[in-house]
């Protein structure tokens, strides 16, 4: 039986989405978390007074900053990497 209009474009979505991941969202995660989380990287030098002071950054804590930034080179980092094998064939299959 063939799949169904909507099981064929949810399993062309999901190619896309890991292509996506794999090609453009890994990348700049891997650079953030040297730049970001390094020795000597911006978590270090980046402060409240400076960031109060740049207004369209919306009023954003330090607090909050470290912890998106966490979530992003900490959380999803290694849930990509955990999954690189998996998210790359999918990946591989998108046009």
């Amino acid at each position: 039986m063939a799949l169904t209009s909507l099981e064929k474009v949810t399993v062309q979505r999901g190619f896309a989405a890991a292509r996506k991941l794999v090609d453009d969202v890994y990348p700049i995660i891997k650079e953030l978390n040297v730049i970001y989380d390094s020795t000597g990287g911006a978590k270090t030098s980046i402060t409240q007074a400076n960031l109060d002071a740049e207004t369209t950054f919306g009023a954003i804590t330090k607090q909050q900053l470290d912890d998106g930034f966490f979530a992003m080179t900490s959380t999803m980092k290694a849930a990509i990497e955990a999954a690189y094998t998996q998210l790359a064939q999918l990946a591989a299959r998108s046009s």
